[in-house]
């Protein structure tokens, strides 16, 4: 395992804490659009913070910026729908069940933008392996569901 596998599974871990956290806050609030722009903020002020504790590379990054494709400017929009649809549905489904419902869509999705290097990403074609992996998923999410 190098350092990418350990920062992608300690991301994992913890995902169902940032649930679980937007959902508490939530409680609160009583608005989850509410708790999403809290969320939101915090993790703005962390970034920059984080940010111009290297001044130059920030600066650097912000010129290039004006050279991305519009799509690319999307993912703030994806991930308010993700974080507020988390506070929306795992408390009705249960934290376990959003993400294996999550994670079953992020893999359909990926296989398909890798297969056809959709959006600058590289291709790695779909495979039965892949697929196989997949079909493994998608019976995790349904037992996942059941219990």
């Amino acid at each position: 395992m190098n350092q990418f596998h350990l920062f992608a599974l300690i991301a994992g871990l913890l995902l169902p804490l940032q649930i679980a956290f937007n959902n508490k806050l939530t409680l609160f609030s009583g608005n989850p659009t509410t708790s999403s722009l809290i969320s939101f903020s915090v993790g703005t002020l962390a970034l920059i913070v984080y940010s111009l504790a290297n001044p130059t590379a920030f600066q650097k990054s912000l010129q290039q910026l004006s050279q991305a494709p519009l799509y690319a400017w999307l993912g703030g929009l994806v991930g308010a729908f993700y974080i507020i649809s988390s506070i929306v549905a795992s408390p009705k489904i249960g934290i376990a069940t959003f993400l294996a419902l999550i994670i079953g869509g992020q893999m359909v999705t990926s296989l398909v933008l890798e297969h056809f290097a959709l959006l600058g990403t590289a291709v790695r074609s779909i495979s039965w392996a892949k697929v196989l992996g997949l079909a493994l998923i998608l019976v995790g999410i349904i037992l996942v569901k059941k219990m």
